[in-house]
């Protein structure tokens, strides 16, 4: 038995102050049972999720960091140009922790790193955390939170709410969301000792916990009204809120007492982000929207901190498009030089605003920028040369270079080293600079047993082709595109043909004769309007399953051209079968569907290519709630063969659904998906692995004898805040393709042993 744990973790419950407990390393990752050895790596996609916040470190050249909504945070290495993630090790039991609401660096400690860490304020969330880092972010202590953070949630656009006083490194300051559940924790609060411990500021009441607004969108010092050693005396705070005095509070007693700035914006515009400038002026983007969506107004400010004046510096728009401001960044080494980034500027496109003469005259960086994807060539749009400046960006100038900047979008993350070119009204050149950040949601992965080696199904960019896992793919699967593919599975005695679904703008899914090279759309959409959900392909490619979202599961025989509503017997007549089961082929018979509704514990099975449907009345499978996890999958080549992860356990059937086991009880106690690969030199049936608790311990587990053995193959370093969905490489044994919880985009692993 191996105990590994490379990250310190420490938890603690929280009662007016924050406090830390520290757990041993057993008891944070206990191994209890025998470990393969595995490295592990991202399927290439490069970006494709929002990088909401860039960090540049004042003090140390090259050190920046990016934090994401739902895929944790990334430190950039400068010699390999390459990012690296930083919340692979966060548990399952703590996946919330996988969404960065916020980051902030000591300036005089290059190697202290803090981030606030939670995904949703609202009720059905989990509690956040202080992640505390003192070697950049190789190691984290956390310190749980007794209230929840919105690392995914409207305003994660807005910072840095969280700050470290650049006197006294010891010293921070954090501002909550404005949440209406959270009343008694909503506001300001500060730790004395580095993030150990924390406490509310009583004396900040600027929040009034109706839900409006960000609530505390950045804090700033102003460094020049303290000393070395001793703490900031003058503080601003960005509030965020309908009924908030002022959109600026301002502190002179270092943080203890606040009082509202006047002046500055009409009431309506909220504030994004603040900084200060070398010029002594705090600069603050605004909308008319907390961000990132639905912004139709926004303005840019600057405040004199001495002479206690604001003055309305927003760039012109040549084109009048509606929209806000929200990226923000100032060069340090040069006064009154600023970049401020729009915000659902949809036409043509966002863009960002340079000026050097601090808002008197501003520069427009993105209409004449010079793009270059090759990192990530799906970026470039269909009948386009390059791709677009890109959307709700946050941006970063490099303190050490001022032709150096980083801008971060939606989808991806890009650099240039011609920043200053803009100032003589020449083009600027920008590269996509994403290498390791992987942030995509998976929803759908198959490896079929011919082509590409895996297609994926993924959250806002659709899906891809991969067939190299190393080498990013040139395009999104078209035809249609979508936002979000939900839905794989391609025919086992034809495995080049492949049926596809997910969200899209009125045509939902596709097939694919020639191993997803080319597509073609369903011409009829089986009565559904939302699309998604579930799609299924006879193992000879002839009859199409699909159970959208929104409408009961259809079939085809003609590729998606007509489609039969699905019915079965039930007590009271004939049924339609439910709405939003999942659907799944048979591995080796043609005729054979099946279907798994865990909100009844029904299973269902077709014998005649979806025709006839019954409902087994003897499955003893469990009923799963709509908020957990459960996953119908067969062998591929194996007849009647399935298996059903829940999380009350693993579930197994050899007579197609009509009678089912549970695997190993008392060793499998839950499951969250369960997928197969090749077989191990000398057996026969094809490695299970399974995402799940296998005797106490949650990870990703390998058997090579059908069940009856497991043996862990993920590690402390190696979580991803939980995997969710596992599938086998059916041509490579242990090669095994995982999506997480923590949206850490396609990973797959290599067996060493």
């Amino acid at each position: 038995m191996k105990t590994l744990l490379h990250r310190a973790i420490t938890r603690g419950l929280v009662y007016g102050t924050f406090a830390a407990l520290s757990l041993s390393p057993v008891a944070a990752f206990s191994q209890t049972t025998t470990q393969a050895s595995y490295t592990w790596d991202n399927v290439r996609i490069v970006a494709g999720g929002y990088v909401d916040g860039l960090i540049a470190h004042p003090k140390q050249r090259g050190l920046f960091y990016a934090r994401t909504d739902v895929g944790g945070a990334y430190r950039y290495n400068e010699t390999t140009h390459r990012w690296v993630p930083l919340n692979d090790w966060v548990p399952s039991s703590d996946s919330q922790w996988m969404g960065v609401e916020s980051i902030a660096v000591d300036p005089s400690r290059p190697n202290m790193l803090y981030m606030v860490a939670g995904l949703y304020t609202q009720s059905w969330g989990a509690n956040g955390a202080v992640l505390v880092s003192s070697d950049y972010g190789a190691h984290f202590t956390s310190h749980p939170l007794n209230f929840r953070v919105g690392g995914n949630d409207d305003g994660r656009n807005v910072g840095e709410r969280l700050q470290v006083d650049p006197n006294k490194g010891s010293v921070l300051f954090y501002g909550t969301f404005n949440d209406a559940g959270q009343a008694s924790t909503n506001g300001l609060w500060t730790s004395t000792d580095s993030g150990g411990t924390w406490s509310k500021v009583s004396g900040f009441s600027a929040l009034s916990s109706d839900g409006s607004g960000a609530g505390v969108t950045f804090i700033a010092f102003d460094k020049p009204s303290g000393r070395k050693g001793a703490a900031t005396k003058t503080l601003f705070a960005g509030v965020s809120t309908s009924t908030a005095a002022s959109s600026l509070y301002k502190s002179t007693d270092g943080g203890m007492s606040w009082a509202p700035v006047a002046g500055g914006p009409a009431a309506g515009m909220l504030p994004q982000r603040g900084l200060i400038g070398p010029d002594g002026n705090l600069y603050v983007t605004y909308g008319n929207a907390i961000g990132p969506n639905s912004m139709t107004a926004g303005q840019v400010w600057k405040y004199n901190i001495a002479g206690n004046t604001w003055e309305n510096v927003t760039p012109p728009d040549k084109y009048n498009y509606p929209s806000g401001f929200s990226g923000l960044s100032v060069d340090p080494e040069k006064p009154g030089t600023v970049v401020v980034m729009t915000m659902d500027h949809w036409w043509p496109s966002d863009t960002m605003y340079r000026t050097t003469n601090g808002g008197t005259s501003w520069t427009d960086v993105g209409a004449s920028a010079v793009r270059n994807a090759s990192m990530s060539p799906w970026l470039v749009q269909s009948g386009e040369t390059q791709a677009p400046f890109g959307n709700w960006g946050e941006v970063a100038i490099d303190p050490f270079d001022s032709t150096h900047a980083m801008y971060g979008t939606g989808i991806s993350l890009w650099s240039t080293s011609d920043l200053t070119a803009a100032d003589a009204g020449n083009a600027t050149h920008w590269s996509v600079d994403a290498s390791g950040i992987e942030e995509t949601a998976v929803q759908a992965l198959i490896s079929p047993t011919a082509g590409a080696p895996l297609i994926s199904g993924l959250g806002d960019v659709c899906g891809f082709v991969h067939t190299h896992l190393s080498i990013a793919p040139s395009a999104q699967v078209t035809n249609p595109t979508c936002s979000t593919g939900t839905g794989l599975d391609f025919a086992k005695s034809a495995p080049l043909t492949i049926v596809r679904v997910g969200y899209g703008s009125g045509v939902f899914g596709s097939i694919s004769s020639d191993g997803g090279n080319t597509w073609t759309a369903f011409a009829n959409q089986g009565g559904s309007s939302n699309g998604a959900g579930t799609v299924a392909i006879s193992a000879d490619g002839g009859t199409i399953v699909w159970a959208p979202s929104d409408v009961a599961p259809v079939a085809s025989t003609d590729h998606g051209t007509t489609w039969k509503t699905l019915t079965y017997p039930s007590s009271s007549g004939t049924a339609n079968l439910p709405t939003g089961m999942q659907v799944v082929s048979d591995g080796a018979n043609a005729n054979l569907f099946y279907g798994w509704n865990q909100g009844t514990g029904t299973f269902f099975s077709s014998s005649d290519k979806g025709v006839t449907w019954y409902a087994s009345a003897t499955s003893g499978l469990p009923v799963v709630p709509s908020w957990e996890k459960s996953q119908a999958v067969t062998v591929t080549g194996v007849q009647g063969d399935i298996w059903l992860a829940t999380p009350n356990g693993l579930y197994r059937s050899q007579s197609s659904g009509w009678s089912w086991n549970q695997v190993d009880a008392s060793t499998v106690t839950a499951a969250t998906s369960v997928g197969f690969g090749k077989a191990a030199v000398g057996k026969s049936y094809p490695t299970v692995f399974l995402a799940g608790t296998v005797n106490g311990v949650t990870g990703l587990f390998r058997s090579i004898d059908a069940g009856t053995t497991w043996v862990q193959i993920n590690d402390a370093e190696h979580q991803w805040g939980g995997v969710s969905l596992v599938v086998g490489d059916p041509r490579t044994f242990g090669t095994v393709y995982l999506g997480t919880n923590g949206a850490r985009g396609v990973i797959y692993g290599r067996s060493r042993n």
